[in-house]
């Protein structure tokens, strides 16, 4: 068996090739939105173009999924009306990859069900049933319940993950798309900060807001059965139209991102604008991956430059998205691999890592003091949250919260079921009621009580476990422990963002265990350059 390498895996033509590729289908998407009826030619061509490779081969529907969940946050790049329904490519392709799955007549297909994660899988697949059938018992919304259990439907993807993906040539094409997608990813938000620091200079303070899909009391009731959920399509996507209606005089780049909800543009300091977008969590991962071959191996110094030039690609986006939940990520990612090092290393590192950000911290006061006064804002906020409206946000809804849980704490009260609490924002001040918060770990404890988290938790420490199994061979660790300590970053984050709930962490999640398992297997071939 051959090892990988950071040459394999961070091949900077395949590498360039894939991030383009991603990019490319966003400007696709842009396209779609202007003009509504070239989405419905895109979300065709893609069904259509996925359809054709997967039944080629299993493997590449699931590059696919891989691709369109990171850059794709929630699905809506490309959409289908159908009566007032929008259907998301997402779950168009999901389906149609599943569906060629369940139709093969491969005989890897049943591969997981031989797995060592299978029971605990099991086990959490059956309480998450059992809260959807306490909440139908204590007469949550069918809706609500709906759109609070779709993220973990992607947990169904590892039966695919597993049949396709069988040898170490699979997985490294796997894991590049990983890669490639976090570099788009990273390209993304310098280019979108970029254009509104540059050319939309007219927009500021107008779009100096939280963009939020959270509505008051008073909002809900008036809008009768439509439903406020972060995972829901934006009502301007089921609007038919040739062309797309700009009367709100809104950057025709903010109005795209918003309604597919790509991310959020905002108002920064200065002249410069924030973009955030859940899928930085990907920057985070090619970050952990770069950077643990750096700290882990022996690299000419030539050659480190691919590797410096990825880590600091994605750095620079976690760091400018301006997330404190991903900062803290970034934090545990760096704690994680320290911890994998030997002490002396691990010291010199560390003396590094202090020189290098008093330098970033000394140019950035002195250059950029606006920036450098909202950085010192927000991290001050991690401590003292009573400093930010947001933070206080969050600590307001931790006494309805547990309140909630102490009502059903074992086995939960359903998906769907909603919690009120006061906000302070600007944007939504007053009463707000919601079924998904940035509480996480909470939010799971309500749906399926201490058990479900305690199994579901059960299930990611055996993955973390498998990592360090006596079958993995000493020159497969690097690639391990980048993965695991991406991994360990997630479940950090998971505290006060929700990603271990959303396909984005479940994706990771599944790709963690099915590289485990094909890097243990002794049946895995050789890595040949892909």
């Amino acid at each position: 068996m051959t090892a990988f390498t950071w040459s394999q895996l961070f091949n900077p033509k395949k590498i360039i090739l894939l991030a383009g590729s991603c990019l490319a289908v966003y400007l696709f998407s842009f396209l779609g939105y202007i003009l509504p009826f070239l989405n419905y030619i895109f979300f065709f061509a893609a069904l259509l173009i996925t359809f054709y490779l997967t039944r080629k081969k299993l493997e590449y529907g699931v590059y696919i999924l891989i691709a369109e969940l990171i850059i794709g946050v929630k699905g809506y790049l490309f959409s289908l009306n159908l009566g007032g329904f929008v259907l998301s490519l997402r779950i168009a392709l999901f389906c149609v990859v599943m569906l060629i799955w369940f139709l093969s007549k491969n005989k890897s297909k049943f591969n997981f069900f031989g797995s060592r994660y299978l029971r605990l899988y099991l086990v959490f697949t059956i309480i998450l049933l059992l809260g959807v059938i306490t909440a139908l018992i204590n007469g949550n919304s069918v809706k609500n319940i709906f759109f609070d259990l779709n993220g973990y439907f992607y947990l169904a993807l590892i039966v695919v993950m597993f049949a396709a993906i069988k040898s170490r040539t699979t997985l490294l094409k796997a894991l590049q798309v990983v890669v490639a997608g976090s570099i788009a990813i990273s390209i993304f938000t310098f280019y979108c900060i970029g254009e509104f620091t540059i050319l939309h200079q007219e927009s500021r303070p107008d779009m100096a807001e939280s963009i939020s899909t959270e509505q008051t009391i008073e909002e809900e009731e008036e809008a009768g059965t439509k439903i406020s959920h972060s995972i829901t399509a934006k009502t301007e996507l089921s609007e038919l139209e040739l062309k797309r209606n700009f009367t709100n005089q809104k950057p025709p780049i903010y109005r795209w991102v918003t309604d597919t909800s790509v991310g959020e543009i905002s108002y920064l300091a200065g002249p410069f604008f924030r973009f955030f977008t859940p899928s930085q969590l990907y920057c985070l991962i090619g970050l952990a991956l770069a950077l643990t071959f750096l700290l882990r191996e022996k690299i000419a110094r030539r050659e480190k430059f691919i590797l410096l030039l990825f880590t600091a690609l994605n750095l620079a986006a976690v760091v400018i998205g301006f997330s404190r939940s991903l900062w803290l990520g970034l934090l545990a990612v760096f704690i994680y691999l320290l911890f994998s090092l030997p002490r002396k290393k691990s010291a010199q590192i560390i003396l590094y890592a202090i020189g290098i950000a008093s330098v970033i911290i000394i140019i950035t006061g002195t250059l950029l003091p606006a920036v450098y006064d909202l950085v010192e804002q927000r991290v001050t906020s991690i401590v003292h949250p009573a400093e930010e409206r947001s933070s206080v946000n969050r600590f307001n809804l931790l006494q309805p919260v547990f309140t909630k849980i102490s009502a059903h704490p074992l086995i939960g009260s359903g998906f769907g079921t909603t919690v009120e609490y006061e906000s302070v924002v600007l944007e939504k001040y007053g009463t707000l009621r919601v079924f998904a918060f940035e509480w996480s770990y909470l939010d799971t404890t309500i749906e399926i009580g201490l058990v479900g988290l305690l199994i579901y938790l059960l299930l990611i420490l055996k993955v973390f476990r498998s990592g360090y199994s006596k079958e993995i061979a000493a020159a497969d660790k690097t690639i391990i422990v980048g993965l695991l300590a991406a991994l360990f970053g997630i479940v950090i984050t998971n505290i006060t963002t929700p990603y271990l709930n959303h396909p984005l962490g479940i994706g990771f999640l599944l790709l963690t265990m099915t590289v485990i398992s094909v890097i243990s297997s002794p049946q895995s071939n050789e890595v040949k350059n892909s």
